[in-house]
């Protein structure tokens, strides 16, 4: 198994982690990426041949939800070409991580369960793969190398492992137990102890660690994680015993009737005053603007809205069938909706007189995805069998796609720019994407030439391999505008 595990993984492992060194190594936001995730699932698509399966097919040929994963994941690195925005970069990545999870996993252990905290188990799981098999790349090598001394010398038997060899690996184990063990006892005695941590301090001084941000160092610190991460992740997934959901004990109904009754009861009586104060523009209490009191409560019932689809999944999964239950948890469904609506008017209000801001956009990104969230609990509640892992997955990944693509730092700076009283912070929030706008616009060009002078200089001074391998073309699009004014 070894031996097969490593002339199966180890040149592919080494491939992907060398690419991911020439590509996206310092360079995560540029015209290489997609070309290092179109790399990547070309390899998976080898890999996949190599054990009889398919990148994009099912064990009966079909298409499955392997091909949206590869679709979106090209996507998603794309929109890391065009895009300068350090938010949209920053989640991009984030479900770039998250996708490519779900695709390993389906690809080699057929992992997707309907439920969407068991999946989320599962994802956390998955990371958890290369610590849980860090010296496998290691034992399997040194397995192959036995194999071919023994092939060469005729023999069928494993030669046994010397006593010398059995005492260096078990040495090696103990070293690298005991420095994270003395790392934290040394920082805790070094705290307890004022000469103790005197002389720990002065040992320290007289050593010189190397900068992790210096390439020497760097290149072959991440080369070799990349290097260990694909190769346990497509040599040890296939055999890996995930999560499993296992149909435990439901608990009785009329528990879950009686704390979410009184919970249905707040939630009426808050959604009514939603409605006077909010729809109905009644007189607020004295010292409030409708502003004030619009953003005043907003996070908190943001939290309250999720914690009610917490809430009513937990319900579902754990407790007894109950028409009286599944009245209950509609009432606190729909709710739910309210809360949603009145985070919206409030977000809505407060836009109105302070602007757009990257946080405000944003959070209506994801009072959409809430409603969706809730519009699909509330049918789970009827029918059965509803796959909300992979209705949720698709729909934020579309809906996170059509953001993106839509640019907002423009649409941001353009109706920024349209108030009475534009920002006077705008040239300092929105990213290079913005650029254009603010160059048509005329007002605020100057301002934001000046405040990006020193990225101009530094992108003037990149040589013609540093402007191959890191254009980005909104950045690019903005130094030329820039360049253009000066």
């Amino acid at each position: 198994m070894e031996v097969f595990r490593y002339k199966r993984s180890f040149k592919k492992a080494l491939i992907w982690a060398a690419l991911a060194i020439l590509f996206i190594y310092r360079n995560r936001a540029s015209v290489a990426y997609p070309f290092f995730m179109a790399s990547t699932l070309v390899i998976l698509a080898w890999d996949a041949k190599s054990m009889g399966k398919s990148l994009i097919k099912n064990i009966e040929g079909k298409i499955d939800i392997k091909l949206f994963y590869c679709i979106s994941l090209m996507l998603l690195s794309i929109n890391k070409a065009l895009t300068a925005s350090v938010d949209l970069q920053w989640g991009s990545g984030l479900g770039i991580l998250l996708l490519f999870s779900c695709l390993l996993m389906k690809l080699y252990s057929n992992q997707e369960d309907k439920d969407i905290t068991t999946m989320f188990i599962k994802i956390a799981d998955f990371f958890v793969v290369p610590l849980a098999n860090c010296t496998k790349p290691f034992r399997d090598a040194a397995a192959a190398k036995q194999a071919k001394a023994m092939a060469a010398l005729g023999l069928e038997q494993p030669a046994e492992e010397s006593q010398g060899k059995k005492t260096f690996k078990s040495v090696i184990i103990g070293l690298l137990i005991a420095i994270p063990l003395l790392w934290i006892v040394i920082a805790l005695l070094a705290s307890a102890d004022l000469v103790f941590g005197k002389i720990v301090k002065d040992i320290l001084s007289c050593i010189k660690f190397p900068e992790i941000d210096e390439d020497w160092i760097g290149v072959p610190f991440k080369f070799f994680l990349s290097f260990m991460a694909f190769y346990t992740w497509i040599a040890c997934l296939p055999a890996e015993k995930f999560y499993e959901k296992k149909e435990g004990k439901r608990f009785d109904a009329i528990v879950a009737i009686t704390f979410n009754s009184l919970i249905a009861l707040v939630y009426l009586l808050f959604s009514g005053i939603q409605f006077v104060y909010l729809v109905g523009q009644m007189e607020l209490p004295s010292g409030y603007t409708y502003a004030e009191y619009a953003h005043e409560g907003f996070y908190q019932l943001l939290a309250v809205t999720i914690l009610n689809l917490m809430l009513v999944s937990f319900c579902k999964k754990h407790f007894a069938d109950n028409k009286v239950l599944k009245a209950v948890l509609v009432i606190i469904s729909l709710c739910t909706y309210v809360m949603i609506a009145s985070s919206a008017l409030r977000m809505y209000l407060y836009v109105k007189v302070y602007g757009l801001s990257h946080l405000r956009v944003y959070v209506l990104w994801l009072l959409v995805v809430l409603t969706v969230w809730t519009t699909i609990l509330i049918a789970g509640i009827f029918k059965e069998g509803i796959h909300y892992f992979r209705i949720i997955t698709v729909f934020v990944t579309v809906w996170y796609l059509a953001f993106a693509f839509s640019f907002p730092d423009k649409w941001i700076a353009s109706y920024d720019l349209s108030l009475p009283e534009p920002p006077r912070d705008l040239v300092y929030e929105v990213y290079p994407d913005a650029a254009p706008v603010l160059y048509e616009d005329g007002r605020y060009w100057e301002k934001y030439c000046d405040y990006m002078h020193n990225d101009s200089e530094i992108y003037k001074e990149k040589n013609v391999l540093e402007h191959i391998r890191e254009y980005n073309f909104s950045e690019d699009a903005a130094m030329k505008l820039i360049d253009k004014t000066s």
